[in-house]
């Protein structure tokens, strides 16, 4: 497999991932640049983004395409936006999910109260307006290695 930043032209697709997982698309043309794409033979197995609000990093929306879950392919897009973080002086991550709670959990994210969230992260489009206020908040450092 392989990795590629987002184009502009592979919007519709990203937008078409997300929404065939219940995902938010609204705001992914500002952020299109900001995705990675995973593709194995030319199809894209796997998308995830990574917002960048200054010293932090907001995980956006990570799909797996179905028939490639369970392969490790999740993991792989987590380690990737991790490295991307980290190269632009990002040292944590945050998240919001309502259906991948024990899988982030597996990833070293803890769950942590909105109240808790920097303002750079709690401003974006994503955690005032996008994302339900049911969602759980997640947090993880990381680190250079």
């Amino acid at each position: 497999m392989k990795h590629r930043e987002a184009k502009k032209e592979d919007l519709p697709k990203v937008k078409e991932i997300l929404a065939q997982a219940g995902l938010p698309t609204e705001d992914c043309e500002a952020h299109v640049h900001d995705f990675l794409i995973i593709e194995k033979r030319s199809e894209i197995v796997a998308i995830g983004g990574l917002e960048i609000c200054d010293k932090y990093g907001l995980v956006r929306s990570i799909v797996v395409i179905p028939k490639h879950r369970g392969q490790g392919v999740g993991e792989e897009v987590l380690a990737l936006l991790e490295s991307k973080a980290i190269s632009k002086g990002i040292d944590c991550l945050y998240l919001l999910t309502e259906t991948a709670v024990e899988y982030f959990q597996s990833q070293g994210f803890k769950i942590i109260d909105r109240d808790q969230v920097p303002r750079n992260i709690a401003s974006t489009r994503q955690f005032k307006e996008l994302c339900p206020s049911t969602a759980k908040v997640m947090y993880r450092s990381i680190s250079r290695v």
